[in-house]
């Protein structure tokens, strides 16, 4: 008697974890340069600790699956993307879209998040939402060049900048120290970043970060530069597949989150691993 056929999920994934193998033993991919940037666990180093981080895992694992010769490195957000243009990067990790990135990149997601906004207890006491902070002239928003933030974050942004209200800084370790000596006072972060603020001098109870833009869900993605010849980018997709199929991906985020973190950043089921923008609903934040 011919045996049962595999349900389609189960013939799905077993293909998404084939494909990398298959691909690895074709022809060569890369070698390509891809970036990280330092920001709280997603990418760290330090004189006692070896480099690490949740990028710095993801990187070493889309390398080994895709079987694509990646060398990695660190810089700051903003030059990452310019790089990016001038063809000297080809690939990033924790991207958030938008209009410029996705003519440079397509994004590939694997994550969820959205940023917030970090402040002093007192002034969230009377600053409830982006509407209070923008009515108060005196009040001035720290953010780190070259992130991205999602569309209501981006707009705000760029409201702040054309008042004059916006303080920018390259990195997020001298936006941690602008912000708590008072240079600023608001500063937009995703989740992770809190600790490394609050840690430093003032406590827990020093700082509260307000989620303004509740209704927001942005993809967190794997960007590939639309330079780079497709084979490569399919080899790379498939191998990003392959870890969201097998759970890869949420063991990387709950080694470095816990595990609700890592709950509250997977993509809604049947979401990620599809190109942003192309006829998949892959991107579904």
């Amino acid at each position: 008697m011919p045996p049962a056929p595999r349900p389609l999920p189960a013939l799905f994934a077993a293909c998404l974890l084939a494909c990398p193998a298959a691909a690895q033993a074709g022809a060569p991919c890369g070698p390509h340069v891809a970036a990280l940037y330092p920001f709280a666990r997603f990418y760290f180093e330090g004189p006692q600790t070896r480099p690490g981080g949740i990028d710095q895992d993801m990187f070493d694992e889309l390398a080994r699956r895709s079987g694509c010769r990646l060398t990695l490195v660190v810089q700051s957000r903003a030059r990452i993307w310019e790089q990016m243009r001038r063809g000297s990067v080809q690939l990033t990790l924790s991207a958030l879209p938008s209009p410029e990135r996705l003519r440079l990149a397509e994004l590939v997601p694997y994550a969820q998040g959205r940023y917030q906004v970090l402040m002093r207890r007192e002034l969230a006491a009377r600053v409830a939402s982006l509407a209070d902070f923008e009515a108060d002239p005196r009040l001035r928003l720290l953010d780190v060049r070259g992130y991205a933030h999602g569309p209501t974050l981006d707009a705000w942004v760029q409201r702040m900048r054309g008042q004059g209200r916006l303080v920018e800084t390259g990195d997020f370790k001298t936006a941690e120290r602008m912000l708590r000596a008072g240079r600023a006072d608001g500063l937009l972060t995703l989740p992770d970043g809190w600790g490394a603020v609050t840690a430093a001098g003032d406590g827990p109870g020093g700082f509260v970060a307000l989620d303004v833009a509740p209704q927001e869900r942005n993809a967190i993605s794997l960007a590939l530069a639309r330079a780079m010849p497709e084979a490569d980018r399919l080899r790379l997709r498939r191998a990003l597949q392959a870890m969201l199929a097998d759970g890869t991906v949420y063991g990387i985020l709950r080694r470095h989150l816990g595990d609700p973190a890592a709950r509250a950043a997977l993509l809604p089921p049947g979401c990620g691993g599809g190109r942003a923008g192309a006829d998949n609903p892959a991107p579904c934040p």
